[in-house]
């Protein structure tokens, strides 16, 4: 019976033993926070290099460390995007977006001059009710009817605007003369609001040349601001001015 005593106890030292031994393990293993991931960040201007800076993962920029490849001579700098076309839900406002990995970012840098754009810009689309309808992307119909779907110059320098009236379910893109080579859809508007506009897909692979969808009627103003030198840096807003000015069609 004593010899039965002292195996128990015996058993019960070992199992407090082997605890304590796992409580310790387990605190230690818990302090031991893992080492931060560096990831590099490769700010590019086309297709030149400007830089790299080293940072920890999830954590902000040094500003230090990269506002010297903001600067321009003769020119803007407009924003860092993961993009080379600065697709607009593709920018990065540095001081509060942070980076898991391995990042390139591609400045917008805008010259004070650029050469001319003598093209000839329309709106191009489809609709069931209103004047896109006779459009009907881009079709063979006469330069009179061609003309109320011009963007005209607004007097500013490749600046050029048109004013319509869209209806719920028309879609549209941008165009020069009259073809598709060069298309600007959905990705090259900035400020779209969502409850007039949205995303609706192409047949052009990426979000620059989607079309466009209307959501809400209105008269709107669409314009459209080029770069010759750099057509990645052309933009496009839209601004909803009133309802509709004309009847639809029935």
């Amino acid at each position: 019976m004593r010899a039965k005593r002292v195996m128990n106890k015996a058993i019960s030292i070992a199992a407090t033993a082997m605890i304590a031994t796992t409580v310790l393990t387990g605190c230690g293993s818990a302090a031991a926070a893992p080492e931060a991931e560096s990831i590099t960040v490769t700010f590019m201007n086309q297709d030149e290099t400007l830089g790299t800076v080293s940072a920890t993962a999830g954590e902000l920029l040094d500003a230090s460390s990269y506002e010297s490849f903001e600067s321009i001579e003769e020119g803007e700098f407009n924003g860092w995007y993961e993009t080379p076309t600065y697709l607009e839900s593709s920018k990065k406002d540095l001081s509060k977006d942070i980076f898991s990995k391995d990042t390139t970012l591609y400045g917008d840098f805008r010259a004070n001059e650029v050469a001319e754009d003598t093209r000839l810009w329309y709106v191009a689309g489809t609709s069931t009710k209103g004047s896109l309808a006779i459009n009907n992307w881009a079709a063979a119909i006469s330069d009179d009817e061609k003309a109320q779907f011009q963007l005209t110059s607004t007097g500013n320098p490749n600046e050029f605007s048109l004013t319509i009236d869209l209806y719920e379910g028309d879609q549209f893109q941008v165009i020069h003369d009259w073809a598709w080579d060069g298309q600007k859809g959905f990705g090259k508007f900035t400020g779209l609001d969502p409850e007039q506009m949205e995303n609706a897909g192409g047949l052009g692979g990426t979000d620059d040349t989607s079309n466009v969808q209307v959501l809400q009627d209105g008269n709107y103003t669409i314009t459209l601001t080029t770069n010759p030198d750099n057509e990645a840096q052309d933009t496009l807003t839209v601004v909803r001015n009133s309802d509709p000015v004309s009847e639809p069609a029935e």
